[in-house]
C-alpha cells in the first residue's frame, strides 16, 4: 500500500466512526426524551400497585377478623424470607372488623393514619424516594347528629393520592390533585 492509500483508508475510517457516533448519541437522545415523557405515566402505575396491595392486605385481615371470630385485635403472622423468621402483628380493628387505630383509646390523632399504614403494609411511607403524606380527613355527614366520615388520604408530592376508610375498608382507586 502506498502512503496515500493509507491516508485514505485512516480518513475513512475516522468519518466512519463519527456517523457510528452520531448514530449512537442519535439513539440514546431519543430514549432519554421517551424515558423522561412517560416518567409521570410510570410512577402513577406504580402507586397505584401501592395502592392496590394496601386494599388487598385491608381484605386479607378483614377476612381474617371473620374466620377468627370477630376479635377486637386480629394476629397477623408473617415468615420473612431473608432468614424464615416469624413476625407476629397485632392488628387493631373496629367494630365491624376493618383496621382502624383511632378507637383504641377512644381519641383521634394526626398519625393515625400512619399506623394505619404501618399495620398494614409494614413498609417505611416512601415511594420511589418521594415521602407518602398521611392526611386524616374528617367529613360531616350528617349535620343534625354531628356525625363525621374519616378517612386517611395518602398522597404523594406529584398529586397523586388514594383513601382508606376505616368504617367500611373502602381503598379508592388513584386520583389526582388538580
Amino acid at each position: 500500500m502506498t502512503l496515500q492509500q493509507v491516508s485514505a483508508k485512516k480518513g475513512k475510517s475516522v468519518a466512519e466512526n463519527l456517523i457510528i457516533m452520531a448514530m449512537i448519541g442519535l439513539l440514546m437522545a431519543t430514549f432519554i426524551y421517551y424515558f423522561f415523557k412517560q416518567e409521570a405515566h410510570l410512577s402513577r402505575v406504580g402507586f397505584d400497585s401501592v395502592a392496590n396491595t394496601f386494599s388487598a392486605r385491608v381484605t386479607g385481615i378483614h377476612a381474617q377478623w371473620f374466620m377468627d371470630n370477630k376479635p377486637r385485635w386480629v394476629i397477623i403472622k408473617e415468615t420473612t424470607t431473608v432468614n424464615g423468621a416469624s413476625d407476629t402483628n397485632r392488628i387493631e380493628v373496629n367494630k365491624a372488623g376493618w383496621i382502624d387505630v383511632a378507637l383504641a383509646n377512644g381519641t383521634s390523632n394526626q398519625n393515625e393514619c400512619r399506623k394505619i399504614w404501618q399495620q398494614v403494609l409494614t413498609t417505611p411511607m416512601v415511594y420511589m424516594k418521594q415521602p407518602i403524606s398521611a392526611v386524616s380527613v374528617n367529613i360531616k355527614t350528617n349535620t343534625a347528629t354531628q356525625q363525621k366520615n374519616r378517612s386517611c388520604q395518602y398522597s404523594l408530592p406529584s398529586g397523586e393520592y388514594f383513601e382508606y376508610q376505616p368504617s367500611n375498608g373502602k381503598v379508592s382507586r388513584i386520583k389526582v390533585r388538580e
